[in-house]
């Protein structure tokens, strides 16, 4: 009798350590972040697909577990709060490309004990918002407004006019930063004109003398309905905006992308501490299908970050904020100094050759 308790014992143990890692995947399937989250949760289906080809986590294999929304926080909050009901054993959180987003899945997580590193939301408040556990695994808008305006005062511009969404925090803070960086590398800006949403913005009242528009749009297709109109007004100067921009579909063929510009997340990323040519070929063979882009690089990276910290053991928060040095596709991934955000490259894009990168650079916040 008890030598059959003792194999039922160790056949229970050995079930229960082949149980899967598990980590909630937050990616929009729905809605206008649908075209920046869907490449991002490739990119991670990769990462995890990789890993477990390398055996796992101390022999158990890592699960993704993904949670859809629509775009809405209310989505991603019940989406969070549902998938802890089913899986009280998730490890951590990873995705989202939008600020909004990730304050409301986030604070749901960080709630329940979890560690959620955001892919692709850029707000640099958020570590301090949502509370200690939370990530980035991209750069922030500080430094992607001042990459941005950089690179306008090498072209020569010295008035800009802003026009922004004041809808969303995102497009609100690229604002606030690129004015802030703009000026403070002596260029003028002439008018900050906010409009909302997809309503009709109102134009600056002196486009001749703008050497450039820094239009802050949550995504492409808002800032073509801004463009179009700045065209049909005359306005034929350089149009810049953000990584928000980065959906090449939406760019191609289009004759809006003429003369427009955006900044986004080094991919491949260059550099010291920069993902090999080894690791962006097993990237892509384990990729599950469609276009990549920089925000398949982001899921990538993220879930590799999260993964990384699961492999060390111990509290995942602390192995991440001391220990993390990840070879990101979209550059090396490291927190300095008590950040929790880590200092990556900024590419420039002409969005009429999104295969092409302009400018790559590191900004320091």
């Amino acid at each position: 009798m008890k030598i059959l308790w003792f194999l039922l014992f160790g056949l229970a143990v050995s079930a229960t350590s082949a149980e899967p890692l598990k980590i909630g995947a937050v990616f929009c399937d729905a809605g206008v972040q649908r075209a920046l989250d869907e490449p991002s949760w490739r990119g991670a289906q990769a990462a995890v697909a990789l890993q477990n080809q390398a055996g796992g986590i101390g022999g158990r294999k890592v699960e993704l577990i993904r949670i859809p929304a629509d775009s809405t926080p209310a989505s991603v909050s019940a989406g969070v709060r549902s998938a802890l009901a089913a899986h009280p054993d998730l490890a951590a959180f990873i995705g989202l490309s939008d600020t909004d987003l990730a304050l409301a899945a986030g604070r749901e997580a960080r709630q329940a004990g979890k560690v959620f590193v955001t892919s692709g939301a850029t707000s640099p408040l958020l570590p301090d918002e949502v509370g200690e556990g939370f990530f980035l695994a991209c750069f922030g808008d500080d430094v992607q407004a001042a990459a941005a305006a950089d690179w306008l005062r090498t072209k020569g511009a010295k008035k800009v006019a802003i026009l922004f969404d004041d809808s969303k925090t995102y497009t609100r803070l690229l604002n606030r930063y690129f004015a802030k960086a703009f000026t403070g590398s002596g260029g003028v800006v002439t008018e900050q004109i906010a409009f909302l949403g997809r309503a009709e913005a109102i134009l600056p009242g002196d486009l001749k003398s703008c050497d450039a528009i820094f239009l802050s749009a949550e995504s492409a297709t808002d800032a073509q309905a801004v463009i179009a109109k700045l065209r049909a007004a005359g306005f034929a100067g350089p149009v810049v905006g953000g990584d928000g921009y980065d959906n090449p579909a939406a760019w191609s063929g289009n004759p809006l992308a003429k003369n427009v510009f955006y900044t986004t997340h080094a991919f491949p990323a260059q550099g010291q501490g920069a993902a090999g040519e080894a690791l962006l070929a097993a990237f892509h063979a384990n990729y599950p299908g469609g276009e990549v882009d920089a925000f398949s690089g982001l899921g990538f990276d993220a879930a590799r970050v999260v993964m990384d910290g699961m492999a060390r053991g111990g509290d995942l928060a602390e192995e991440i904020q001391r220990r993390t040095t990840v070879e990101g596709l979209t550059g090396a991934i490291r927190y300095d100094e008590g950040r929790r955000v880590p200092a990556k490259p900024v590419a420039i894009i002409d969005a009429e050759h999104p295969g092409e990168v302009l400018s790559q650079e590191t900004v320091e916040p």
